[in-house]
């Protein structure tokens, strides 16, 4: 069985990575992600319906868009 994911633990190594993240949501309109930011632009957004979901795809979408950088040096392998 697969490690669950630690939102806590991409969260902090997405932002030790520079990597630009955005939450947010609406009690029962799903969690909307962004890499990126509104100043230089997202390099991916989406929507999920869970906090593990959402974790998950954080670290798939950094691992896709900043594959030189420290966090897919981590996660990269679980991808």
């Amino acid at each position: 069985m697969d490690k669950p994911m630690n939102l806590e633990e991409i969260l902090q190594d997405l932002y030790d990575s520079e990597i630009n993240a955005v939450i947010s949501w609406l009690w029962d309109g799903g969690i909307d992600l962004g890499l990126g930011d509104e100043l230089n632009g997202y390099v991916a957004d989406g929507q999920v319906r869970t906090v593990a979901e959402a974790a998950g795809w954080l670290r798939d979408e950094a691992c896709k868009h900043y594959p030189d950088s420290g966090f897919a040096r981590k996660y990269c392998d679980f991808v």
